[in-house]
C-alpha cells in the first residue's frame, strides 16, 4: 500500500484549484475532502447545519478511513482536506496513512472570501488552529518539515512553486497540468456541498490566478471580519515563515 498523498489546508486556499491541478496530471485518483461530509452529515458530525437533520452513518468517519485504505491498496490517491474537519481522529494511523503536505493563505485574503459564502462561519471552521495543530503533529512524529507552499507562491510564480513542492514529495513535475480547460460542471460533480457553488471561480478557471471579487469585504470593514483575522493571523504568520521557496 502506497501512502495517500494529502494536501491540507484551510477553506478557501485555493486548495480545490491544486487538486483540479493534480487531477490535470492524470496519474492519480484524486478526492476532494473526504471528511466533509463526515463533519456537516455524519452521526459523528463536528458542525450542525440545521436542527431537523437526519445523520448519514455512511459518512461516520470509520467508513471513511476505512474506503480510503482500501483504495490506497489499488490505486495512487491524492486527498486535499481541512484539519477542522478531521484533526480529532488523527491517531498514528491516521498519520502512517498519509504523506502529509500543506498549504496555506493568507487571512486577509481568505476570509472575506469564506465570509461571503458562509457569513456565520465561526474561527474553528476558519481551520488555522487545526491546520497548524496537524502541522506541528506531523513534525513531531516524523521529526521533519513536511512540504507547506503558500497561496500568494502559488498565484505568482506556480511553475517554480510547484516544480518545489513536486521535488519534495518525489513525484515528477508536469508543467503541462498547470493550465487547463475551464472545468465547468465537471469539478460541481465533484464537490459535496450545496451542488458546487463553492467552486465555482476554479469551475471557470484555466489555471492559478488572481481572482478579485468586488462584492467581498475587506477585513477592516467589519467587525466579525476584523475579530476573525486576528485570531487566524498568529497561525498563519507562524506557518508561513516554514513554506517551500526557491531558496529552499
Amino acid at each position: 500500500m502506497d501512502k495517500i498523498l494529502s494536501l491540507w489546508a484551510t477553506p478557501r486556499s485555493r486548495s480545490t484549484a491544486f487538486m483540479w491541478m493534480m487531477k490535470n496530471r492524470g496519474d492519480f485518483v484524486v478526492l476532494h475532502e473526504p471528511f466533509g461530509p463526515s463533519a456537516y452529515y455524519s452521526e459523528d458530525r463536528l458542525f450542525q447545519l440545521r436542527e431537523d437533520f437526519q445523520p448519514k452513518p455512511e459518512y461516520n468517519y470509520e467508513l471513511v478511513l476505512e474506503n480510503l485504505i482500501l483504495m490506497s491498496k489499488k490505486k495512487q490517491i491524492f486527498v486535499k482536506d481541512f484539519p477542522c474537519y478531521f484533526i480529532h481522529i488523527v491517531d498514528e494511523q491516521f498519520l502512517l496513512l498519509f504523506q502529509h503536505t500543506f498549504l496555506i493563505r493568507d487571512p486577509a485574503q481568505m476570509l472575506p472570501s469564506y465570509f461571503h459564502k458562509w457569513p456565520d462561519l465561526t474561527f474553528e471552521e476558519t481551520g488555522y488552529q487545526q491546520l497548524d495543530r496537524l502541522f506541528e503533529t506531523v513534525v513531531s512524529f516524523t521529526g521533519e518539515i513536511p512540504p507547506l507552499i503558500d497561496a500568494g507562491d502559488l498565484v505568482q510564480d506556480p511553475t517554480s512553486t510547484l516544480q518545489f513542492y513536486c521535488e519534495s514529495i518525489g513525484i515528477p513535475f508536469m508543467p503541462e497540468a498547470l493550465t487547463w480547460e475551464p472545468p465547468k460542471e465537471k469539478i460541481k460533480e465533484i464537490s459535496w456541498c450545496e451542488g458546487g457553488t463553492w467552486v465555482e471561480t476554479v469551475s471557470a478557471s484555466q489555471g492559478f490566478g488572481e481572482t478579485i471579487n468586488s462584492q467581498y469585504l475587506k477585513v477592516n470593514d467589519n467587525e466579525r471580519l476584523k475579530s476573525l483575522y486576528d485570531l487566524c493571523l498568529p497561525y498563519y504568520e507562524k506557518l508561513y515563515g516554514y513554506r517551500l521557496r526557491a531558496s529552499s
